[in-house]
């Protein structure tokens, strides 16, 4: 027997179906604590990373770019030492530890509104991510 739905529900289910694929944790540094799994934290990362990494290579940034860049570099130094509780070993703390350490020089480029150093370390970190999961994930 084959289910057939309506036209008009076709959205909806798209909708649905995509909202529950994409990370969705937009958590402040004071809340990332407070998480019990590696996979809540992963979604805080990528949920402020994502939008960011779409914008290595470009040689200039508005104010807008610069805040969301500090606040990246705060919440993504968080996020790398809160990982540290979930280890999966040596090699996944170092990854965890590379990821902090380009948070703080993305904060660092961020204060100093340095265009070329913080799409070098966006790009860095963004690599530092794809390593660790297809290491991990």
């Amino acid at each position: 027997m084959r289910l057939r739905l309506p036209f008009f529900w076709l959205p909806l289910v798209c909708v649905v179906f995509a909202a529950s694929c994409v990370p969705h944790r937009d958590l402040p540094p004071d809340q990332i604590n407070q998480l019990t799994k590696l996979d809540e934290v992963m979604d805080v990362q990528a949920t402020v990373s994502d939008p960011q990494f779409k914008k290595i290579g470009e040689t200039s940034y508005a104010d807008a770019d610069w805040a969301a860049f500090a606040d990246m570099g705060n919440r993504i130094q968080v996020t790398s030492l809160k990982i540290h509780q979930f280890s999966k070993g040596p090699e996944f703390d170092q990854l965890a530890d590379r990821l902090h350490t380009g948070a703080q020089n993305l904060a660092a480029a961020a204060t100093a509104k340095d265009a070329a150093k913080a799409s070098a370390t966006l790009g860095e970190m963004k690599a530092t991510c794809k390593e660790c999961h297809s290491k991990f994930k």
